[in-house]
């Protein structure tokens, strides 16, 4: 079918994360982790590193410009230490990477509340998250507040990869249209976690069979979620549905302006994508298709090369296994 071959190629060419990218996340875990693990001051704590976010999800995108930059999550899980507080985990962590010569410049902790960033001079950069796991449950440090919250990467990651598989594999391919609609097109910002989250719990088991092609994808997730949307006059609740109970709503960007624009882009998308779908042939369809993402969205019978960030898309990640109170690499 021409609309499925023209949304692959779309996303081959101008949305998923390129592999020279890809390559850079794949050496910061390999290298960062062991960094930290061979420090005298984490390497009694350190457990292991868990790439956690987008790129968890597999919906990271290409950064919009060439000198964009984009960012891995790190959870780097540790044992609880005896004498260290919550804000200890952070100032221990940064003190590593200050130390060192080939990381002190690199190294930012300037407004960071729950994370140290390596910063690799504007092009990438990593949020290295220290998690303590207490042997049952996860909690992220808040230097801030000097408190532990309670945390569950790994529940939303098997959560997220749940709903994609009820969508033909399809939900990640939303989210990332999604995101580029977003940083393209900048008539929102509402923050990944929200959009990502929002999108996913709009995935049910009742109609699987509506998700088995991109488009047919993207306009029923974007049709529930305007009606989703349309019920609310201010930023509604957002809860993790890894942890209930806990919500995601410190991630709304300026509050009212942001939700406002946030609902009117999902409307705008939402028609276009039922006015495109309705079509009666194909080119029509391209067509409509186009009014939403523009003159890149074209058809191209040349076949689609898999070398660049379908690697992302096709090498599955590896679930880790349950930790015992013992374990440690």
């Amino acid at each position: 079918m021409k609309v499925q071959q023209v949304f692959e190629q779309f996303l081959e060419s101008a949305v998923n994360l390129n592999a020279s990218r890809i390559t850079k996340i794949k050496d910061a875990i390999r290298i960062l982790p062991s960094f930290i693990s061979e420090s005298d001051v984490y390497k009694d704590v350190y457990i292991k590193a868990i790439p956690q976010g987008s790129y968890r999800q597999k919906t990271i995108i290409k950064p919009k410009g060439d000198n964009q930059s984009f960012d891995l999550d790190l959870g780097i899980i540790v044992k609880k230490h005896p004498s260290w507080e919550p804000k200890d985990y952070l100032s221990n962590l940064a003190k590593i990477f200050v130390a060192s010569e080939r990381y002190k410049d690199l190294t930012d902790t300037i407004g960071k509340t729950r994370c140290v960033t390596i910063d690799y001079e504007g092009d990438f950069h990593v949020d290295l998250v220290p998690t303590i796991f207490d042997g049952i449950h996860y909690w992220v440090c808040n230097k801030t507040t000097k408190e532990l919250e309670p945390s569950d990467g790994e529940g939303y990651a098997n959560w997220f990869s749940s709903q994609n598989s009820l969508a033909a594999g399809n939900l990640v391919n939303v989210v990332r249209l999604l995101k580029y609609l977003r940083d393209y097109k900048e008539d929102f910002d509402t923050k990944s976690i929200i959009l990502t989250t929002i999108a996913a719990k709009m995935v049910n088991a009742v109609d699987v069979g509506t998700y088995h092609s991109i488009p047919g994808a993207l306009q029923i997730i974007l049709t529930r979620i305007d009606q989703f949307l349309s019920q609310f006059s201010v930023p509604p609740s957002i809860e993790n549905p890894a942890m209930p109970g806990e919500t995601f709503n410190r991630h709304w960007r300026d509050d009212q302006p942001g939700f406002d624009a946030l609902k009117k882009s999902i409307s705008k998308y939402y028609l276009i994508a039922t006015e495109a779908i309705q079509q009666d042939n194909e080119n029509d369809e391209l067509k409509t298709w186009r009014k939403l993402f523009g003159d890149e969205f074209r058809f191209d019978d040349t076949p689609i090369k898999r070398s660049d960030s379908k690697v992302l898309s096709t090498v599955p990640f590896t679930p880790e296994k349950p930790w015992s109170k013992n374990e440690a690499d």
